[in-house]
């Protein structure tokens, strides 16, 4: 009896395994005939559209550069906003880090630290009759410039794959908006003529001063040092080996303000500046020599037919006796052009290297 039941025992257990195992591979058949019909199902409903960038594709980058500033504005060769003077361009440094996003696309965050600067004594021709007058208005600035931007950037050739299988050679272009501070300075005349038969030796003579404070250009033309901008820019990156790239590129700033170089409109009354340094930085066409260099510079336009260097004399708001150039340093007299706001660019070398995935994606 025992036996029997030993026998009947197993039997259930052999048909039962039996059993579970059909039912196993019917279960499987059955995900993969609807996996397989799901599938079908969004092949069915493909409309075209790309599918999402993949996150293991996505990767950030930290840059270091080297950069050139220059700058046109008032203080010029020319007029025209296209003018400038090379010797004047100054160097600078950056740092950058990018976030890839797509195949074609990048954010890239980054702080620029340079210098502009220009003089009209050293770009203005006292020999040309488009250019004497700023020659013997005899204004210059330096402006250290504080920059950080966010822009995009758009490759122009694609590239789909890995970080480890980019392209060799991709152009771009790229474009955002930037904010930054900048401090116009200019140096102080060791000797400087305010009022007839008086010669003033300032306190700060031989020191580069802020000009924003003084508001040479009277109060109502005061501006912020802190200033908006657009800067929109085309380059190349060559990729060096897998984990760094060299990038060269150039970048123009439309800007909001017409102050980087302290010039923009007329001169006002030197009866209405504050302090006696104001009034000297106003208005410099009388100094016999540049500032900066030391040469000699009222001889050369006395010798000239371009330009009247007679003086007059007229009395200021706070009642004293003021002397000018004529057609310099008085009330509504030209001083800069506020026609078109100033302009920098900056031509940038940059070693850029990749350290890893974008940290802003989920695995």
């Amino acid at each position: 009896m025992q036996k029997c039941i030993k026998t009947i025992c197993l039997l259930i257990v052999c048909i039962s395994l039996a059993l579970s195992h059909d039912a196993s591979a019917q279960l499987k058949r059955y995900k993969h005939k609807r996996q397989y019909k799901n599938q079908n199902n969004r092949t069915a409903r493909f409309t075209g559209k790309k599918l999402k960038y993949a996150n293991e594709k996505k990767y950030l980058t930290l840059g270091v550069s080297t950069n050139a500033l220059n700058y046109f504005g008032d203080v010029v060769p020319k007029t025209s906003m296209t003018s400038t003077d090379i010797s004047f361009t100054r160097p600078g440094l950056g740092i950058s880090s990018s976030v890839r996003l797509g195949s074609s696309m990048a954010v890239r965050a980054g702080f620029l630290y340079g210098r502009i600067t220009s003089s009209d004594f050293g770009v203005a021709d006292p020999n040309d009759a488009l250019a004497v007058y700023r020659y013997a208005r005899n204004l210059h600035f330096r402006n250290n410039i504080k920059d950080f931007s966010l822009v995009g950037v758009w490759d122009l050739l694609s590239n789909p794959g890995t970080v480890m299988f980019r392209m060799n050679f991709t152009p771009y272009v790229f474009a955002g908006i930037s904010v930054f501070h900048h401090n116009p300075k200019a140096l102080v005349p060791e000797r400087a003529i305010l009022h007839p038969y008086d010669t003033i030796t300032p306190s700060e003579a031989g020191q580069w001063v802020s000009l924003r404070p003084l508001h040479t250009e009277g109060k109502n033309n005061a501006y912020s040092a802190f200033q908006l901008s657009i800067p929109v820019g085309i380059g190349f990156r060559y990729r060096i080996n897998q984990l760094m790239d060299f990038e060269a590129e150039m970048s123009y700033r439309h800007l909001f303000t017409d102050y980087l170089d302290d010039v923009s409109h007329n001169y006002v009354d030197k009866g209405t500046l504050d302090s006696d340094l104001a009034k000297i930085m106003s208005d410099r066409s009388l100094e016999p020599t540049d500032a900066l260099t030391g040469e000699e510079r009222l001889q050369k336009l006395k010798n000239s037919d371009l330009i009247n260097t007679q003086t007059v004399t007229y009395v200021g708001a706070d009642g004293k006796p003021y002397i000018i150039m004529t057609g310099y340093g008085q009330a509504n007299q030209i001083r800069g052009s506020s026609k078109d706001n100033d302009v920098f660019i900056t031509t940038t070398f940059r070693l850029v290297f990749i350290i890893g995935g974008n940290p802003f994606t989920k695995r």
